[in-house]
């Protein structure tokens, strides 16, 4: 990489915690799952960090999971990028004391049992030693860093100090939260319904760096386009709305806020010693502020999902394309309480689908198929008449079924299967019906929905989440994610227009 080639947000002091080229590990040994340091430490190694800059340090063990540890950072020939700390909080303020005498000036403090816990007397002392030597660092009480866009020394790997062994696949949605649990215990979920990672920021209890300075980072950063928080508290609170209003308009961002309750504030005192504040307080933020708030983590996964297509419609008016009378009524009572239009068709478009649909199909919206195995029209040419009408803004279909199960079933009865189905593999379907519609609906800016009740491991399924085409299980989902993007794709107008 030349200097013309060089990325501006590399000045940016957090570039270095999530592209270190050489780490110190304190608190790792050989139990590969009896602790959590000798789990993080797997982790570090299996995400493809160059294993010569891993410098394990330990008082007693000469070898540390196949690599050469030293008794003290002091001992260290080298004076590594980045200090991760997972000890008892008594050893804490020494070792960073060394760190800082070594002349590290980053670490991440995975410790706990600060201010968490009532322990003023060793949170004061990390402050100061941090002041003295003026190392910035994450924590304590967090797992740190997950970056699937690690740059040193290759692409292909990534920069991973949780203790999860489970990864994401690497995408355009980075996350920030006060819990490593919504920071990485998702990672598994993510993978199996296609919410694709880039980075993730475990803070903890953010005594140095906090949610501002992360938010500050993502603004720029062209490898994210969609954040989502997790905040337990705002501490600077002022500075906080101020970012995200500049942020907002450009990159989504999906919040939870777990306080404003009395049970909430008390698990929070504990968990990371803040002081949460009145819901509704936070949530008029949210709203002022154009963020997608939520208190569910499954509605948080889908919204970033979602957004992370870059596909925002242009209105409300939701059409609705189905095999099944039931699902299609509650889809439509549904958009509705969620403030949704679901608007009849009109005569000329009716008169265009009346050609495409079944003689028992209602024509309407929702466009009930009842039954059709017409693939081309489900796919292709009733979306593509829906969108150019201009009477809808979004799509969802039902059912996107897999074929696979129905000939394995045909099979194994001993049935005999046209000819026709054994040309329809993935691949060929995908590329007769998948690649062609969804280039039409990003030069239409139409979002279309779809849902396969044969669930996520389905084979069909997993071709529309390779490529990041939105696809659910059930229908309840998608309603909501169509309702978040047009309330977003809303606010944006609203910001442009007075922009103007």
């Amino acid at each position: 990489m030349n200097e013309f080639d060089k990325n501006p947000i590399e000045s940016h002091f957090l570039y270095s915690f999530l592209n270190p080229k050489s780490i110190a590990i304190f608190g790792a040994n050989n139990e590969y799952i009896g602790t959590m340091g000798a789990m993080m430490l797997r982790n570090i190694i299996f995400g493809g960090f160059p294993k010569d800059k891993i410098y394990p340090i330990h008082p007693k063990l000469e070898n540390i999971q196949g690599l050469k540890a030293y008794k003290s950072i002091l001992n260290l020939p080298y004076n590594p990028d980045l200090a991760h700390i997972i000890l008892k909080p008594s050893i804490v303020p020494q070792v960073l004391e060394e760190c800082g005498q070594k002349g590290i000036k980053r670490s991440i403090i995975t410790s706990g049992g600060f201010r968490e816990v009532g322990n003023e007397n060793l949170y004061k002392q990390i402050i100061e030693i941090a002041k003295k030597y003026r190392i910035r660092f994450i924590g304590p009480n967090c797992l740190g860093i997950y970056n699937a866009w690690y740059r040193y020394p290759e692409y292909n790997a990534c920069f991973n100090t949780m203790w999860i062994y489970e990864t994401p696949e690497r995408g355009n949605i980075s996350i920030i939260a006060h819990s490593g649990t919504i920071a990485s215990h998702i990672f598994w979920v993510c993978k199996e319904i296609g919410v694709k990672i880039g980075k993730s920021f475990s803070i903890g209890n953010e005594d140095d760096i906090d949610i501002v300075d992360c938010l500050n980072y993502l603004e720029d950063d062209p490898e994210t386009s969609v954040i989502g928080l997790y905040i337990e508290e705002i501490k600077r609170g002022n500075e906080f709305i101020k970012l995200v209003k500049k942020i907002s308009p450009k990159k989504p961002i999906v919040v939870i806020y777990a306080g404003g309750t009395k049970a909430a504030t008390r698990s929070i005192m504990g968990h990371t010693g803040s002081i949460a504040g009145d819901d509704n307080v936070f949530e008029a933020v949210f709203k002022e502020t154009g963020m997608i708030s939520t208190f569910w983590i499954k509605d948080f996964m889908y919204y970033l999902r979602v957004f992370s297509r870059g596909i925002l419609p242009k209105g409300d008016r939701l059409g609705i394309l189905t095999d099944s009378g039931g699902c299609g009524a509650m889809m439509a009572k549904a958009a509705e309480k969620f403030g949704l239009k679901v608007p009849e068709f009109s005569d000329d478009l009716k008169s265009k689908l009346k050609d495409c649909v079944p003689d028992i199909a209602n024509i309407d919206n929702p466009l009930d198929l009842t039954f059709s195995f017409d693939i081309h029209n489900k796919y292709i040419k009733i979306p593509k008449l829906m969108i150019n009408s201009g009477e809808i803004d979004g799509i969802i279909i039902y059912a996107a079924w897999g074929v696979q199960e129905v000939l394995d079933v045909i099979k194994k009865s001993g049935g005999k299967i046209p000819e026709v189905f054994h040309q329809m593999d993935n691949a060929m379907m995908q590329k007769a019906y998948l690649k062609p519609i969804q280039r039409f609906i990003r030069k239409k800016s139409v979002p279309i929905f779809y849902i396969c009740p044969q669930g996520y491991s389905n084979d069909w399924v997993r071709e529309f989440i390779k490529n990041n085409i939105p696809i659910y299980d059930l229908w309840d989902m998608p309603v909501k994610c169509f309702s978040v993007l047009a309330k977003y794709s809303n606010y944006r107008k609203k910001i442009l227009t007075r922009k103007l």
